[in-house]
């Protein structure tokens, strides 16, 4: 630090100690948040910190300081994150492709409790499933008390809870599904957080499963907060959300580890939709994907985004089996939820 001036002294320690929460975002993927929760934080801001060391080089490199190098090493070692949050990719299929469009979407019951101001949401999402003509729909916060919908699926697989009014997840499909189970977490038969179906597909059995981690039950205060912070009740409203987080990943990292050997055990290639409430770089995320292909990071394009009250926020995931191919993942614009659909074309050999 000889020869900085203060200024560039006290930008150094800042510098220094975004370094470190850097590196530290670089651990949380692997370090179970039941074993340490708040290294799950540190992966949440990987984008903030990013961004933050970047300018520190732009800084030391106009400068033209030896400070620089320690940002270009730790930074180096960070660019094959990137591809989890930009996506950079324009392949497209042709027409002799043969391939399956996969889409999946959390439809918050259908605006059950009108979060949405409008009467007419359930029938504009069925008239979206009709529209998209996936030929495999992965449904999370299913909610269907009085009637299952049929829409234009021949085979379908409701996950139901002990009551019918509870929620649900589903699984509809163009192809027959020969198979259908639950994921059971901790002994209970929780079908909304996993189920799977078995289906023929080109001549070959295919394991499809549908996944909905353990949700941080934020408040709509708690968005406005995020959104807007006000010194009001700072450190009580902090609190509140920071105690709901420190429970869901260390419930969402039981639930990945259960999911995850379950797969292993799976005797077919594995397509699995999902909202794991959880970052690209998470604990979650990362025992979930194991050896398979995230669709947003073959095919997608842009800023990944899926939850549609935080910017840039990607808990939504299309995943499959390495021998398939991953074309024109697409992020769907209507706000019918409080998520995005999104959907993938599958080439399957």
């Amino acid at each position: 630090m000889k020869g900085l001036s203060i200024i560039n002294k006290l930008l150094y320690l800042i510098n220094s100690i975004c370094l470190l929460l850097l590196i530290l975002s670089y651990l949380s993927p692997f370090i179970s948040p039941t074993f340490l929760w708040p290294i799950s934080f540190f992966g949440l801001l990987f984008p903030v910190f990013y961004l933050i060391n970047s300018l520190f080089l732009i800084y030391w490199m106009i400068g033209f300081k030896k400070q620089i190098w320690a940002n270009i090493i730790i930074l180096l070692i960070g660019v094959q994150y990137i591809g989890l949050f930009i996506g950079n990719q324009l392949t497209t299929t042709t027409e002799t492709t043969d391939r399956i469009k996969v889409l999946s979407y959390n439809v918050r019951l259908f605006n059950r409790y009108e979060w949405i101001p409008k009467s007419d949401i359930k029938s504009e999402i069925f008239d979206f499933f009709n529209t998209e003509k996936a030929d495999i729909l992965c449904i999370q916060e299913f909610y269907a008390a009085d009637e299952i919908p049929s829409l234009i699926y021949k085979y379908r697989h409701i996950g139901l809870q002990n009551k019918k009014s509870q929620w649900h997840m589903a699984i509809y499909s163009s192809y027959p599904q020969i198979k259908k189970g639950t994921v059971s977490i901790k002994g209970e038969r929780m079908n909304n957080t996993c189920i799977y179906s078995d289906m023929i597909i080109h001549a070959d059995t295919i394991r499809v499963y549908n996944v909905h981690l353990a949700s941080n039950w934020f408040k709509n205060s708690d968005y406005s907060f995020l959104q807007n912070p006000q010194k009001e009740k700072l450190k009580e409203r902090l609190a509140g959300i920071v105690k709901r987080m420190k429970s869901s990943y260390k419930k969402r990292a039981e639930e990945a580890q259960v999911i995850n050997k379950h797969m292993q055990n799976s005797p077919f290639p594995i397509i699995l939709c999902g909202d794991f409430n959880d970052t690209p770089l998470s604990y979650a995320y990362n025992t979930i994907i194991n050896d398979l292909k995230d669709s947003f990071s073959e095919s997608g394009k842009g800023i990944g985004r899926s939850f549609v009250k935080i910017p840039a926020l990607r808990i939504d995931y299309i995943l499959y089996d390495k021998k398939f191919n991953s074309f024109n993942y697409k992020q769907h614009k209507q706000e019918l939820s409080d998520h995005y659909a999104i959907s993938t074309e599958l080439a399957i050999p």
